[in-house]
């Protein structure tokens, strides 16, 4: 079937590319200008230092990371899935089922590694802390980029499935059961209540400046969309995201910047919590409400049971 995309002038991709190389320059700028590397250990000690009893918290970090490990599995186990997605030399959109690694190419399943790898990185300096040794400062800084980046990530994703690629399921009556897989349920809900309950275990000291880490994982994300498209799978994933749209530069921009968005967000959040947990709780409870959906709202759906 021909697809009608607003594809810019034959330049556009280069803008594109032009436009990421720009941003990424200006980023490792403000990291030098600012001197993150000095903010980063009184943050990355209020996470392995938290406010609330070390095993609970540290059971629920075992917890986190079993059941992101486990989705990774799943998404092995369970077979081919299905995507629809813009092929890059027909320009045109295109049901496939990848199987196995093929299925980390979406922006849900870095959202997915991004919380399995922020929990390794807590659980390996609790290990640190068990054993009276220092923590190493890589991993400190390793710990604190992985959670901005799992909290940027996590609730940009469960917002983007509620209310934008849900609503889009019913609007072209196709079949979103499964979207509702123990996997898909990980990436798009749990993810993010996972981060959330972090937040009110720990209370972590954030620092505003660490959103750019969560543009820098944005800029990674595409610059990865564009190379597997044009040199790997010869898709993307979104079509939203082809460089050779006419918007495409700021498409990029925006998705990094939502990212970082996102993480500003629990900071706030997390500045009421320190203020008053009660209220924070709340807060982050009616947030997390708004954007989780365990089930299908189609009424045409079936039980997949």
């Amino acid at each position: 079937m021909a697809d009608d995309f607003d594809y810019g002038s034959p330049a556009t991709d280069r803008q594109t590319f032009a436009a990421i190389a720009i941003v990424g320059a200006i980023l490792a700028l403000l990291f030098i200008v600012l001197d993150i590397g000095d903010l980063v250990s009184k943050s990355a000690q209020s996470l392995n230092d938290p406010h609330a009893p070390t095993v609970p918290v540290v059971s629920f970090r075992l917890l986190a990371l079993a059941m992101g490990v486990w989705a990774v599995v799943k998404m092995f186990r369970v077979g081919a899935g299905n995507m629809v997605v813009l092929l890059h030399e027909e320009r045109k959109l295109k049901l496939i089922h990848p199987i196995g690694i093929e299925k980390f190419v979406t922006f849900s399943s870095w959202t997915l590694l991004s919380n399995i790898l922020y929990f390794s990185s807590v659980l390996l300096a609790a290990f640190y802390r068990m054993n009276e040794a220092p923590i190493p400062s890589l991993l400190e800084h390793f710990q604190i980029i992985m959670f901005a980046v799992a909290c940027g990530t996590s609730f940009l994703t469960a917002t983007v499935v509620r209310h934008i690629i849900l609503p889009d399921f019913i609007d072209s009556q196709r079949d979103s059961q499964y979207m509702f897989q123990y996997h898909e349920q990980v990436m798009h809900n749990f993810a993010a209540i996972f981060m959330a309950i972090e937040v009110l275990l720990v209370v972590p000291t954030l620092r505003p400046e660490f959103a750019l880490y969560c543009v820098g994982m944005g800029l990674i994300y595409v610059c990865f969309a564009y190379i597997y498209a044009y040199n790997g799978g010869g898709f993307y994933v979104y079509s939203f995201i082809d460089p050779r749209l006419r918007y495409a530069p700021f498409t990029m921009l925006a998705l990094a910047l939502a990212i970082a968005v996102f993480y500003l967000g629990i900071v706030l959040v997390t500045l009421v919590v320190e203020w008053n947990i009660f209220i924070g709780g709340v807060l982050m409870t009616a947030w997390v409400s708004l954007i989780v959906q365990f089930w299908s709202n189609d009424p045409n759906a079936q039980s997949s049971s």
